[in-house]
This record gives C-alpha cells, structure tokens and sequence, in this order.
C-alpha cells in the first residue's frame, strides 16, 4: 500500500507521526508531508509543508499559490493508496481533489466529534466556549475537511476508559501510541513532567520540589535544582514517568495518554492559548484521568494517585485501522 501521511503545524502532531512510523514499521510505503514544527529529528520529510503558507500572514491558509499547484502535481504523480491526515488543511484538499481515499486522525477531532449531549454533561463549552470557537473560520474548515473524509479517528486515551465519552456517528476512537515501562527504582523520582518547550511558570513549580526531573523536546538549557533531559530518549522518559510519584504536563493528548496508559494521574497546568491543551485539560479533569492545578498549589497530596487503564479490544492503533481498508 502507498500511504501519504500529513502531519498538522503543531508539535503534537510531531509525536503522533514519530510514534506511527515506528509501529506501521516498513510494509508499506509511505511518504511525509509535514511543517518544521511537525518535523521529527532523523526522519526524512518528501514535502515541507511551510512552503505553502503566506510568510507574511502564516495564520492566513489560502488554496491559491504556486507552491500548492505543484504539490498537487507530486502527489497525482505520487498516486497514494490513502492519505492519512490529522485535519492538515492543505493535503485534504489535495486527496480530495484527486478523489484519494482520506483518513482524518488527530487528538484536536474531540472538540468536534464529542455528541452535543456528552459535551453538555462534561460542562466543555460552559466554561470554554470561547476560547474553542474564537476562529470562526478555523473551526468551519475544520469541520468542512471532517465531512469530506471517508474515515475520522479520535486520537485519545479516552476511548479506553471503563466509560467512554459517546462520539457522534462517523467517529471512531483509535489507541494512541505509547509504551508502558517496567518498575525500576534508578528512575524513581518524586516529580517527573513531560513539555514541549521550556514553562518557565511549570519549571519554576517543580523547582520547589526535591528530585524532580522534566523532559523537554530538544532542549538543551539547564536549571538549578532540576534535572532536564531530552524526551526523545524516549525508554527513560517511560521508566521515569512510570517509577515517580507524580506526573505534570500542560494537557498535551500525547502526554496525558502516556501517563494514562502506565497507570499515573496528571497533574496539568493548561495552556490557554492552545485549543486542545484547554480541551483536554478539561477532559481529563472531568473524566477523573488528571486535575487542573494553578501555579500556587501544592502538589504533595497527589503523590501516587493512580490511574485504571482499559485495553478494550474495540479500540485499535491507527496502523490497524489503516491495514482494514
């Protein structure tokens, strides 16, 4: 099978298309699309989708440039099997314009794919109504390139919890990928958290606690009183998130699922400037999984707070959709 996997502008899409190359492993075959901060370290991108953005006004997406003509030429020329996209705007039109099977996966799909009555009980839109419909125009292209896929997958850890949020027909949940590590003391640590970019607002939070360790995409800076290390040594990230007493993200799906899946309760600290983070912050806060915490709690009395994943044998990696169609 050809596959072309399109990988959104934001960092969780990095992670989302890292860890789905390494499981579909070198069956098939597979071409790149993505952003450089959708571009994982070592692995070779056939298109860099910035080249198709305004540089003057990258927020504004539009279809008419050169640069769009000729990846739609590559691609026809490609002639893929499926496009897997995580709603990336430019390659759903692209597959459907040359009517190429199109599977949507993305974490950020939840906003739409939750059913109006599990939205009201989860009380999502009574306090974020706002800041998830601010951009009018992203939220209706959003909801276009859903309509115009042959397949939409949940990307998230909440499909395999004893009750599972209801999606709306056309929604499916897949697993998101992830790894569960072994009970090792040398990473046992009071405080482990998982960013994508230095918080100095988190940071300063676990700096107040002894033996805490972060890990941070690609960064290299170091802080008094506190051991950074690069999350893609992603073997001791596991050890380290599964051995310590307390979990912290800012409400990022992928590090809420891996903390999930290997049995840990989050502590978040949202970002809210971020849709999703908001959304899934709010989620998991609702759904028990984690907590919203502000920068002056104590996190203490959430030492060892546990977690009960289910594996539901309903719900299935995105690799295991794929090889369905």
């Amino acid at each position: 099978m050809k596959i072309l996997y399109a990988a959104s502008n934001n960092q969780n899409a990095k992670i989302q298309l890292s860890r789905f190359l390494g499981a579909i492993g070198d069956k098939h075959q597979i071409k790149i699309a993505a952003y450089k901060k959708s571009s994982p370290k070592g692995i070779n991108v056939d298109w860099t989708l910035d080249a198709l953005l305004n540089i003057y006004r990258p927020d504004l997406l539009s279809l008419h440039n050169d640069n769009l003509s000729i990846y739609h030429e590559q691609v026809q020329n490609y002639d893929p099997d499926v496009v897997i996209s995580d709603l990336e705007y430019f390659t759903s039109y692209v597959a459907n314009d040359l009517n190429i099977t199109l599977v949507q996966c993305s974490s950020s799909m939840i906003n739409f794919a939750l059913e109006r009555k599990q939205k009201y009980n989860l009380k999502l839109f009574k306090f974020h109504a706002h800041s998830l419909n601010k951009d009018t125009i992203n939220t209706q292209r959003t909801v276009n390139i859903i309509e115009n896929s042959n397949c939409n997958f949940v990307y998230s850890h909440y499909g395999d919890m004893n009750t599972p949020p209801a999606l709306t027909e056309g929604f499916g949940w897949v697993r998101p990928y992830h790894q569960v590590a072994k009970d090792y003391v040398p990473c046992q640590h009071y405080v482990t958290a998982g960013l994508f970019e230095s918080n100095k607002r988190v940071l300063d939070v676990l700096k107040k606690y002894p033996d805490s360790v972060v890990f941070i995409d690609d960064c290299l800076e170091q802080h008094r009183n506190l051991l950074v290390k690069d999350i893609r040594i992603e073997d001791e990230y596991y050890c380290n998130l599964k051995n310590s007493a307390i979990f912290v993200c800012q409400g990022q799906a992928s590090f809420l699922a891996d903390a999930f899946y290997n049995g840990k309760f989050s502590l978040i600290y949202p970002n809210y400037e971020d849709a999703e983070s908001i959304t899934h912050s709010h989620l998991s806060n609702e759904l028990g999984s984690g907590r919203i915490m502000t920068y002056s709690d104590d996190i203490s009395p959430f030492a060892d707070q546990k977690v009960s994943p289910k594996y539901l044998e309903s719900i299935k990696y995105l690799h295991e959709r794929i090889e369905e169609l």
